[in-house]
């Protein structure tokens, strides 16, 4: 018996039934706003998996909180602020994003399709094979913001800004950047056929290997980007268009277009992201 107590842990010895830990039960993800924003309150972050379509989340505080897979389909999340939180993989559909703060987000292979996120912050957020087809992401700041491999057809980024952000083989086909400050971005590789770049200023991005072509390039400023091998086939410039001393557009394929020397030369031009890229499986 001395050998049987000798061998058994101290806390094993003395305690009884009702002291031993017990195992909390998994509780079910909040079914309601309420339910959320009470377990918010008492501290818990974990809301991976929950099914919220439509909620009213306007305004609403969830910090580093992860919603793994959630599903928010269509929510009001219009000024919610959700910096540092997890939410790989959420489905944001059609969801209302407009003023939200979301610095430091994880939001790889995300569905934001058709999602509006006008003004809203989303300085080094981590948004990696996410699909924003459709989106609204005007004046929105993506800053530090990694965008590798994420599909953006036919979104609108107008005064965005992308300043050092990383758009490695993004596909922006038929999006609108008019206006976007896109200094030391990097988009390799990225696909912006059809879109419209006029005003965007690139700075010193990186557009090594990159598909511009049938764009958009009034007022377009690339003075210090890296043009090297970008495809060009078809695009649009105008007198104001800005390349380095060296790099002949006409050479490239793109055409000189007087449109774009025209006040209002979107209408001149005639550029509407296509349909047919906007509807892409």
């Amino acid at each position: 018996m001395l050998a049987a107590c000798a061998s058994a842990a101290p806390a094993e010895l003395y305690a009884s039934s009702a002291s031993k830990p017990k195992e909390r039960a998994s509780e079910a993800a909040p079914a309601t706003t309420d339910q959320l924003s009470t377990r918010y309150a008492k501290g818990d972050r974990n809301f991976d998996g929950m099914q919220l379509s439509g909620a009213a989340l306007n305004g609403a505080t969830l910090s580093a909180a992860s919603f793994r897979g959630a599903d928010l389909s269509g929510a009001d999340l219009t000024g919610a602020v959700l910096e540092s939180s997890d939410l790989s993989e959420i489905d944001l559909r059609s969801a209302h994003l407009d003023g939200a703060r979301l610095s430091d987000v994880a939001l790889g292979k995300a569905r934001l399709d058709g999602a509006s996120l006008v003004d809203t912050v989303l300085w080094a957020a981590t948004l990696t094979s996410a699909v924003l087809d459709g989106a609204r992401l005007d004046e929105a700041n993506l800053q530090h913001a990694d965008l590798s491999g994420a599909q953006l057809r036919g979104a609108s980024l107008k005064h965005t800004l992308l300043e050092t952000s990383v758009l490695r083989g993004a596909d922006l086909s038929g999006a609108n950047l008019s206006g976007a400050t896109l200094p030391d971005a990097d988009l390799e590789g990225a696909v912006l056929s059809h879109a419209n770049l006029s005003q965007a200023d690139f700075g010193r991005a990186h557009l090594r290997g990159a598909d511009l072509s049938h764009a958009l390039l009034c007022q377009t400023n690339f003075q210090r980007t890296d043009l090297t091998n970008v495809k060009l086939e078809g695009a649009r410039y105008g007198k104001s268009t800005l390349v380095p001393s060296s790099f002949d557009l006409a050479a490239r394929g793109a055409i000189e277009d007087a449109c774009c020397d025209e006040k209002a030369f979107e209408t001149a031009c005639a550029w509407r992201s296509p349909s047919s890229v906007a509807l892409m499986p």
